[in-house]
């Protein structure tokens, strides 16, 4: 049987408590609003009799057939038998009753007799005018009453909308919010392990339906108040068509339960069909240029249209699904009217009911129908929601944050240091991308990683940044497990700049400051200065204001690596990492940002992750790396005396048989 209050997960319990004055408001305007409803109900009754009194002839609304009482006591005869003498015989149009003889031969009474005592009904049927007019006063304070009950209606029916959306609104927000933040705190096995359009559809399609719980919760008020209350009224005029009425309820509250249930579970196969969706959506648009390359065109269509038709598929069992509730609810309020309205013609027939008081338990019965039809929405509503709450709390905020010391050190002073100690890492997947490396980065100096596509150079990049643990050894910052630093701290040593830049849709200031918060304007055109970036800025439009669109759109890729370069210098940095910093510039500015890179690079640790020879050439010392293994390790000129690995990739590239691009 659907719930006033449901059982919410704790945690989307706890986010509906934060928003509980709001909520609250909205409810009780929910509940006035219910009950001022049902308030129409005996009004309407008391209209219908005062109409009846106000006019010149009154109908007589309390016996099945015309004049019965009024015939039984002048012709002295039980009313039942002059009832049955008034529906045998045809009706006589001008009385709208038999003729006198047809009833006298009926009654065994003279119908001299009999004819005088219809003749004498005209007269007691007459309203007279001081009570006509007694009852077209109360029919006027009647319609008043209803003109304010509906009045003060729509200031609470103003306050539920205004209360419970600002409460819906508010509960999104802070989610997103909240959502967010947590993904920021997440390790990047998280992002390599899902699609970022399957994230996004968590922050979208699952918020909004989590935001649902709040017109649920005003759904699960608004329509007990509304039949409750009507029920009541039904009581209070005939207790017996209430009981009717109330049979019915275990039978609409077993459809809707057990439909509710399967509702959950498809609720559930359509929201991860969605992230699908949107991941696939995401990844198409982002690789756009590759796909036109490739003239993948028509198969990434008939990909992105099988997942639409299971998406639709899935949409499609959950609308049949819900489909089937509203309707049967419908069905089974149909049979509930039906019934009571025929118990109604029964006792009016009987003169147990009168016309007024029919036409309120019609009005009480629609009120009800629309109260269960609302019950109906809730148990899907509340499915729907809990589906959602628990894709956005496995998907995201159940998810283990990076591994953090809770009171991680801090050094008074950092000297840049930088050592693996027989370190090891291995995926979840099981592929081992280390195994057992060690080497040391003096302070000042530089290393350049040199190796093939897949021989650990970006695994030491996420290690040393601590995107990763290592799975056996240890990495340490002079001398110090890096675990055991505080994560945030130890991030701001480093300074990044990676093979494909990224920038955000933002100014050209805001690019850059975004490795220091609260650069000032002078600092940014100092690092822009190093990055040799500031002829290019100059140049724009709006200067440093320059929107860049999406992804640094506006600008070269060229021009966008000397943002990056900036934005590492800002920082001021202890430990530069540079992932070929140079690879997207053009010769001249190449040697430029090499000059600048090299003045910077002078009192910091450097870390190169080389594609070029060139490159590796310009460190203090080199790793050659494969397989995961340090294959060798010295200074440029060491590894060519040694006439190993290297030395012969250097052969090679100064005869032309290869370019320097190691990847």
């Amino acid at each position: 049987m659907p719930r006033l209050f449901f059982r919410f997960d704790p945690r989307l319990a706890t986010a509906l408590r934060s928003q509980r004055k709001n909520i609250f408001k909205g409810l009780v305007c929910v509940a006035a609003g219910a009950l001022l409803t049902a308030a129409t109900i005996p009004l309407t009754e008391v209209a219908i009799r005062s109409i009846n009194e106000a006019a010149p002839m009154r109908v007589d609304l309390n016996q099945s057939s015309p004049y019965e009482a009024d015939l039984a006591q002048r012709l002295g005869l039980p009313r039942e038998r002059i009832r049955e003498g008034l529906l045998k015989h045809p009706v006589d149009p001008r009385l709208s009753l038999p003729p006198a003889s047809a009833l006298a031969l009926e009654w065994d009474k003279d119908e001299a007799e009999v004819q005088r005592a219809i003749e004498s009904l005209g007269q007691s049927r007459v309203n007279p005018p001081q009570g006509r007019e007694e009852a077209l006063r109360r029919l006027g304070w009647t319609c008043l009453t209803v003109i304010v009950v509906f009045l003060i209606k729509y200031v609470f029916t103003r306050g539920q909308s205004f209360y419970l959306s600002r409460a819906a609104a508010r509960l999104a927000a802070d989610l997103r919010i909240q959502l967010y933040s947590k993904l920021q705190k997440l390790p990047i096995r998280y992002f390599t392990s899902r699609k970022s359009g399957a994230i996004q559809s968590v922050l979208t399609n699952d918020v909004n339906v989590y935001q649902s719980a709040v017109p649920l919760i005003r759904d699960s008020i608004d329509g007990p108040f509304k039949a409750v209350a009507a029920l009541v009224t039904i009581f209070i005029i005939k207790w017996q068509l209430a009981i009717v009425a109330i049979l019915f309820i275990p039978v609409m509250a077993a459809f809707v339960q057990r439909n509710g249930r399967r509702m959950k579970q498809d609720q559930v196969t359509v929201q991860d069909d969605l992230a699908a969706l949107a991941g696939t959506t995401n990844e198409a648009l982002g690789g756009v240029r590759v796909v036109k390359a490739f003239a993948a065109e028509q198969r990434m269509s008939d990909v992105y249209a099988t997942l639409v038709e299971k998406t639709f598929a899935s949409q499609m069992r959950a609308v049949r699904r819900f489909s089937q509730l509203k309707p049967m609810v419908e069905l089974i309020g149909a049979v509930s009217l039906a019934t009571i309205l025929y118990i109604c013609g029964y006792m009016a027939f009987w003169g147990m009911l009168q016309i007024s008081q029919i036409v309120a338990l019609t009005f009480a019965l629609d009120v009800i129908n629309q109260g269960a039809k609302a019950m109906s929405n809730v148990n899907n509503t509340y499915n729907q929601v809990q589906a959602a709450a628990s894709r956005i709390y496995s998907e995201v905020l159940d998810v283990p944050e990076e591994a953090e010391t809770s009171e991680g050190v801090i050094l008074p002073r950092v000297v840049g240091r930088i050592e693996f100690r027989d370190v090891s890492f291995e995926y979840e997947d099981g592929v081992l991308a280390l195994d057992r490396v060690s080497f040391v980065i003096e302070p000042g100096t530089s290393l350049a990683l040199v190796g093939p596509s897949g021989a650990g150079k970006t695994t030491i990049a996420d290690l040393m940044l601590r995107f990763y643990d290592p799975s056996a050894g240890q990495v340490l910052l002079d001398g110090v497990d890096i675990r055991s630093l505080d994560l945030r701290w130890y991030r701001s040593q480093f300074g990044v700049v990676p093979q494909q830049t990224f920038l955000f849709a933002g100014t050209i200031e805001d690019n850059i400051s975004l490795g220091r918060a609260g650069a000032s304007a002078e600092e940014i055109i100092e690092a822009a200065q190093l990055a040799h970036a500031d002829g290019f800025v100059a140049k724009t439009p709006d200067g440093y204001q320059t929107q860049l669109g999406e992804r640094g759109a506006k600008i070269s890729g060229g021009e966008g690596q000397r943002l990056a370069i900036a934005r590492a210098i800002i920082r001021k940095p202890k430990v530069l990492l540079l992932d070929e910093a140079t690879s997207n510039l053009d010769a001249d500015s190449e040697k430029a940002v090499t000059i600048a890179l090299d003045e910077v690079m002078k009192d910091r640790t450097t870390l190169f992750i080389a594609h070029r020879l060139t490159t590796a050439m310009r460190a203090n010392k080199i790793l050659v790396m494969r397989r995961g293994e340090v294959v060798e390790q010295g200074t440029p000129n060491e590894l060519l005396q040694e006439n190993g690995v290297f030395a012969a990739m250097w052969r090679s590239f100064n005869s032309g048989l290869i370019e320097g691009d190691l990847d």
